[in-house]
């Protein structure tokens, strides 16, 4: 009879537990957690898209134009994570003649540039992530957009290519395919 009884509230704790964990994400998303999740999908990116290997920088940097909350839960991350066993430097471009050498360039919505005037100054072998519709067609790599209250991402294939990147196809699975024309 005790066996029944554990098992029963071992059942019961297991669902209240996951309830509070589901909770807590919708929770984050809808309280201003959209800007951590973004953060978390772009240090997630670089575990599963390839870059140059004889890339020979000291850091691996992730570049942000313009003012986005993201920017400081990318700080926290970059304190504690590393890519490639690199440590990780956020820089910040407040306008894209100031965009210089970095590994990613996220690109927040709502910024007071072309898209147009910042991949002109994208070099090759950059990873472009952007949370603007539309941005993935008009040649960003990824796009951060909202799809059933769920932060989702589209994938642009040609420019990932373009730009000397390999993304898994783990990833890719993940993503909504966009032509780039």
């Amino acid at each position: 009879m005790t066996y029944y009884y554990l098992n029963s509230l071992l059942k019961r704790g297991i669902l209240l537990v996951t309830l509070c964990f589901f909770a807590a994400i919708v929770f984050a998303q809808e309280k201003g957690g959209e800007s951590e999740l973004k953060a978390a999908f772009i240090y997630n990116f670089t575990k599963y898209v390839d870059w140059d290997s004889t890339d020979t920088e000291s850091y691996f940097t992730i570049g942000v134009i313009g003012s986005t909350p993201v920017t400081e839960t990318l700080n926290q991350i970059a304190s504690t994570r590393t890519v490639n066993n690199k440590r990780i430097q956020i820089r910040n471009f407040n306008k894209p003649e100031e965009i210089n050498y970095c590994n990613i360039l996220f690109i927040p919505h709502n910024i007071p540039f072309s898209l147009e005037s910042i991949l002109n100054r994208v070099g090759k072998g950059v990873l472009t992530i952007s949370e603007e519709s539309g941005f993935a067609k008009m040649g960003t790599a990824f796009n951060f957009v909202i799809k059933n209250d769920k932060l989702k991402f589209e994938a642009n294939l040609k420019t990932i290519n373009s730009q000397g990147l390999k993304a898994s196809s783990q990833l890719l699975k993940l993503a909504t395919i966009v032509d780039y024309p």
